[in-house]
């Protein structure tokens, strides 16, 4: 699960990459790379790997990835089928935050988008009306060229830096250690929670990967993101939690123990914490929302 570095290279007569891809799944898996990038999801359903967060992705998905913010569009397996009638689409705008000159990002009028930027090491995921005025705005840019395609990625921007409508995708802890020079190590710790956070992980375990001792994480750990190690292992299983609550037709206990949690009352209790309400009420907000979108 590590993170490998791709790199492309947009046409020789442009200087930001736009890729229209219609493909029978996402087969990028974990990666991460310089340029920021705006995904428009057009045909597809699957989980979303960013940063340190888990969440459903559908049909309509817009988010802008900071550069270097690891990320993964996983398809659901329905997608992995040979099927001639099931694909998937997407349209990708990846750019350097260099394109702006420095002169220029710091214009007063520029300052809603230099702060988009900024944010989007977080990831950023836009929700109601502004998504789908941004999906059309996305169609409208692929249909252009040269200039043009520049200014109307501009404005695109610039909607962005305004929507209220919006939300985060990776915490403030995790896209600080991007950006500085322990990420691989971090990246190790994040792996291995990946891979275990449905079994028992102990404090040992978890230290081991790093080469410290369990005293020495733990204010490793604290100091990097500002909140204990079981209480960034709790907000992790319940993004995944949110996920099969929200696809899936399954008990409460059943998500529970496929969490990683082993009492329902202590998996309750963190749910209620870390979202605002119970599993159960959350549940069936997402089965309102599926029967009123049949």
């Amino acid at each position: 699960m590590k993170p490998f570095f791709q790199k492309l290279v947009p046409l020789p007569e442009e200087s930001i990459i736009f890729l229209d891809e219609e493909i029978p799944h996402f087969i990028v898996p974990w990666h991460f790379h310089p340029e920021i990038e705006i995904l428009y999801v057009v045909k597809s359903t699957g989980t979303s790997y960013i940063g340190d967060s888990i969440n459903n992705f559908c049909e309509g998905e817009i988010s802008i990835i900071g550069e270097n913010l690891p990320h993964w569009w996983k398809s659901d397996p329905r997608f992995l089928k040979k099927t001639d009638t099931l694909n998937t689409k997407a349209l990708v705008i990846q750019f350097r935050k260099e394109i702006f000159h420095s002169n220029f990002i710091n214009l007063p009028e520029m300052h809603q988008i230099k702060g988009l930027l900024e944010r989007s090491q977080r990831g950023i995921q836009f929700t109601g009306e502004s998504r789908r005025q941004f999906g059309n705005h996305i169609k409208r840019i692929f249909k252009l060229t040269g200039l043009k395609r520049i200014t109307e990625l501009i404005i695109l921007l610039d909607k962005m830096a305004v929507s209220n409508h919006f939300k985060y995708l990776s915490s403030i802890g995790y896209s600080k250690i991007v950006n500085t020079y322990d990420f691989q190590r971090f990246n190790k710790i994040h792996e291995y929670i990946i891979r275990n956070f449905q079994k028992t992980i102990s404090l040992d375990a978890i230290a081991n990967q790093v080469s410290m001792s369990s005293t020495a994480f733990c204010r490793y750990f604290k100091k990097r993101t500002k909140k204990t190690f079981f209480t960034f292992l709790n907000e992790f299983k319940i993004g995944h939690a949110c996920k099969l609550l929200s696809e899936k037709r399954i008990s409460v206990s059943r998500v529970c123990y496929e969490s990683g949690f082993n009492n329902i009352s202590h998996f309750n209790e963190q749910f209620k914490r870390i979202v605002g309400r119970t599993p159960s009420e959350y549940q069936a907000e997402h089965t309102e929302q599926d029967m009123f979108m049949l």
